[in-house]
């Protein structure tokens, strides 16, 4: 029974790691909550240590954070279509200035 709850604290350590890499300090400029001694920093990684040993899935702890905070505290915002130009803008960038350029080499 030991192993077992052995194997879940180092689950739930690894999960919570992982979470505080991937959030935003929304105080500290590029730095995630692990790195941050900011006040807000401190607060946001006792969230998610509370809400790992909840049960609370990476899913869930994102979806929390993001509705809380805005997407900008997640490194990897997800693809939604309220965010979907910023997604496809560069291809459709791309894809537009090298039309411009093959139309021009041909006229010429």
């Amino acid at each position: 029974m030991q192993s077992i709850a052995t194997a879940d604290t180092k689950l739930n350590n690894a999960l919570y790691n992982q979470m505080i890499t991937e959030i935003r300090c929304m105080v500290c400029q590029n730095q995630n909550i692990a790195e941050s001694e900011a006040p807000l920093a401190i607060d946001l990684r006792n969230k998610v240590r509370e809400m790992v040993d909840e049960g609370k899935d990476e899913d869930y702890i994102k979806k929390y954070m993001s509705e809380r905070y805005s997407d900008f505290i997640l490194y990897e915002p997800s693809f939604s279509p309220r965010n979907l130009i910023l997604w496809i803008g560069p291809f459709l960038f791309l894809a537009i200035i090298s039309y411009y350029f093959f139309r021009r080499s041909f006229k010429k």
